[in-house]
């Protein structure tokens, strides 16, 4: 039979704790609040029917599409930084004019 007990100060709900000397306590979640506890060992369950629980898929994807887009990007920086470094240096070489 599972008994569940609560803080007589704010309500929470007390949980298990092992002190240091090995000793057992209930100590309330919220605030603090501790008192002795009567039995020395629990055993804290959670059921969850199937109803509730969050179903998930996993998609294994092809990790070289991925790489590739990537190098793409990258090839695609690099020409117009390029192109870019081109224009500068023909607008500082001959004043602006375009040929």
């Amino acid at each position: 039979m599972v008994v569940t007990q609560f803080c007589p100060k704010c309500g929470g709900l007390l949980v298990p704790i092992k002190k240091e000397e090995g000793s057992m306590v209930l100590r309330c979640s919220k605030c603090g609040y501790e008192i002795s506890s009567q039995q020395s060992t629990y055993k804290i369950e959670t059921t969850t029917s199937d109803s509730t629980r969050i179903r998930t898929t996993s998609v294994i994807s092809d990790g070289k599409a991925i790489a590739r887009k990537k190098e793409e990007i990258e090839q695609e920086k690099e020409e117009y930084y390029k192109e870019l470094f081109l224009e500068l240096l023909h607008e500082e070489e001959y004043g602006g004019e375009e040929t």
